[in-house]
């Protein structure tokens, strides 16, 4: 990928995928560089432990139902980083050509390089998806690689194709501290990273504009994935970063407030949409 620039008040980076600047995605994933590819870690944040409601634990991760919203709208997202493969979690959002996951599976915050090879299978499976999509652009926030904090840690993608799924998600700024929210991705910790899985559980605020929800077992590989309220159409949320080895268990979100609608509102003009 090339990288451009835009000046515009949302200081957001746009990065635009050349043809013949890689190898076809769709060719490049061969079913061994599949198998190969490593998980992406999410970044580790030593947060101080902070314990959920007692009548809302968060529950284990299990098997999500692939038929049903929110479930239907994620997938898991094949990569290329610093000539390493990895795999990561993504979802559909708000339109059928766009997607949703972390910054961290775009740019690398130290070293600013950027991925390439983007493959996302819809509804992935063992042996099988739903469909397959490749990337076009990504936007992101500058502050993710200036200021290297995880509440920048959200990308939104431009897709080549409109995706198949028939109602993508919605996003929502809403405040989400003691509600419930499904958090759903591929970690490779559970099922080897091949079904998508879920937990239910109560954010508790964290620091700089963050969520933490205590209790996720969920590790490496759900990088991307959504945190959606119990309408099971709203994102509030994607996994971004997770405790350190000596803190106790959680997975965190970067806030969705006024500058991710900024970065949506941006990604829009893209489309040529106001």
């Amino acid at each position: 990928m090339k990288i451009t620039h835009d000046n515009c008040d949302n200081m957001a980076y746009l990065y635009g995928i050349e043809v013949n600047a890689a190898p076809d995605p769709l060719s490049y994933w061969t079913p061994e560089r599949k198998i190969l590819a490593a998980p992406m870690l999410p970044y580790t944040e030593d947060e101080p432990m902070m314990v959920p409601s007692a009548n809302a634990p968060t529950t284990d991760p299990q098997l999500a139902d692939l038929s049903v919203m929110p479930f239907t709208a994620g997938g898991k997202l094949y990569y290329t980083m610093d000539g390493k493969d990895y795999v990561a979690s993504a979802s559909i959002l708000k339109k059928k050509n766009l997607l949703l996951t972390a910054a961290h599976c775009i740019q690398n915050k130290n070293t600013g390089n950027l991925g390439e090879n983007y493959l996302f299978e819809r509804c992935h499976g063992p042996e099988t998806y739903t469909e397959q999509l490749t990337f076009r652009t990504v936007a992101l926030k500058e502050q993710w690689y200036t200021e290297k904090k995880s509440k920048w840690d959200y990308a939104i993608v431009v897709l080549n194709q409109e995706s198949t799924v028939e109602t993508p998600l919605q996003f929502s700024t809403v405040g989400i501290a003691d509600k419930t929210v499904t958090v759903f991705g591929y970690p490779t910790n559970y099922y080897d990273g091949e079904s998508m899985v879920y937990i239910e559980g109560t954010p508790v605020r964290g620091a700089d504009s963050t969520w933490m929800i205590p209790g996720c077992k969920m590790r490496k590989g759900a990088s991307g994935g959504a945190w959606v309220l119990q309408d099971g159409m709203t994102a509030v949320g994607v996994n971004a970063f997770i405790s350190s080895p000596a803190s106790a268990s959680f997975i965190g979100s970067p806030m969705f407030d006024e500058n991710f609608v900024k970065l949506y509102e941006y990604v829009l003009t893209l489309l040529g949409e106001e």
